[in-house]
C-alpha cells in the first residue's frame, strides 16, 4: 500500500512539474507579415470594410447622395476626371499577374457635407471629398490635380505605410478578411485615424513630383493646379495640414516640369457650369 501512495505522490508531483513548467513556456508569438506581402486584394477589401465602417457614421461623414431627387451632374463631373487619372492605375500592367488591382473594381468618389476643405483617399482608391472644398476650388485644373495626388497616395504606398505604423499587418489582414476579433483593431479605428493622417514636406515633395508626372500622362491640365491652393491661408483647408504645405511649393513644382511638355488647360467654364452652380 505504501508503495502505491509513493508512486501516485511522484506522479502527482510529476504532473505538477509540467503545468508549472508549460505556464512559464511564453506564448507563441504569431510573426508580423512583412508589408511587401500584403496584396493589393488585400488592401481593397480593407477599403471595403473601411467604406462600410465610414458609413455607419453619417453624422460625421454626412454623404450627398448621388441618387435622385439630388443632383447627380457634381458626382458624374468629378468620377470622370477620377477615373482618367487613375485609368493607367487601375489597369496596372506594370505589376506582377499576382498582385494587381482587380480592374473590374471601380473608384468611387463620395462627396461629404462638411464645410471644412479636405479631400482624403481610402485603402483600394475609394475617395472622399468635402463640400466645403468644391466650392473652394475654381478650375478643374486645380480639383484634378487634387485627385491625382491623392490617387498616387494610395497607389504608392505612402498611405499603406502610414497605416501600418499603427496598426500592424497582422491586425490589418485579420480586417481585411473578416476575422478580426472583438478586441481587436478594425475597420473602425482605420476611420478615425485616416482622413487626418499626416505627410510630412519630404512625403508631399516625393508626392508632388509622382502627381505632375501622372497629370502630364494623363490629361491635358495644367500641372500645376496646387498653386493657388498652396498659397491659402484659411484655417479651414485641412488637406493643406495633413498633406504638409511647404514653402516654395509652386517654384518647386516648375522646377520638376521645366522639360516635360504638359497641358495648359485651365479654364473654369465646365467647373463652375458643373459643379459651382448645383452646389
Amino acid at each position: 500500500m505504501n508503495t502505491r501512495r509513493g508512486l501516485w505522490s511522484t506522479t502527482v508531483l510529476i504532473l505538477l512539474a509540467f503545468v508549472l513548467l508549460y505556464s512559464c513556456v511564453p506564448e507563441y508569438e504569431e510573426p508580423i507579415i512583412p508589408p511587401s506581402q500584403f496584396t493589393k486584394q488585400q488592401r481593397e477589401a480593407l477599403g471595403d470594410k473601411v467604406k462600410i465602417a465610414i458609413a455607419f457614421e453619417d453624422e460625421r461623414f454626412p454623404v450627398i447622395p448621388n441618387i435622385p431627387p439630388y443632383d447627380t451632374t457634381i458626382y458624374q463631373f468629378v468620377q470622370t476626371l477620377y477615373d482618367q487619372a487613375t485609368n493607367n492605375m487601375r489597369r496596372d500592367r506594370r505589376s506582377p499577374q499576382n498582385n494587381r488591382w482587380n480592374p473590374d473594381r471601380s473608384w468611387d468618389i463620395t462627396i461629404l457635407s462638411r464645410p471644412e476643405k479636405n479631400i482624403f483617399v481610402i485603402p483600394g482608391g475609394g475617395l472622399y471629398l468635402t463640400s466645403g472644398l468644391l466650392r473652394s476650388l475654381e478650375t478643374e485644373h486645380e480639383l484634378y490635380y487634387l485627385l491625382a495626388f491623392e490617387a498616387s497616395l494610395m497607389n504608392e504606398r505612402f498611405l499603406f505605410y502610414q497605416i501600418i505604423n499603427r496598426i500592424n499587418t497582422n491586425a490589418l489582414t485579420k480586417i481585411a478578411d473578416g476575422s478580426a476579433r472583438r478586441d481587436d483593431p478594425g475597420a473602425q479605428d482605420i476611420v478615425d485615424l485616416i482622413d487626418n493622417l499626416e505627410f510630412d514636406a519630404d512625403q508631399v515633395r516625393s508626392l508632388d513630383q509622382i502627381t505632375l508626372e501622372l497629370i502630364c500622362e494623363s490629361s491635358i491640365m495644367d500641372p500645376l493646379g496646387i498653386s493657388r491652393i498652396a498659397e491659402q491661408p484659411d484655417d479651414d483647408w485641412f488637406w493643406l495640414d495633413y498633406r504638409t504645405n511647404y514653402n516654395g511649393r509652386t517654384e518647386s513644382l516648375r522646377q520638376f516640369i521645366e522639360e516635360e511638355d504638359c497641358g495648359d488647360f485651365r479654364t473654369n467654364g465646365n467647373y463652375a457650369r458643373y459643379v459651382l452652380s448645383r452646389l
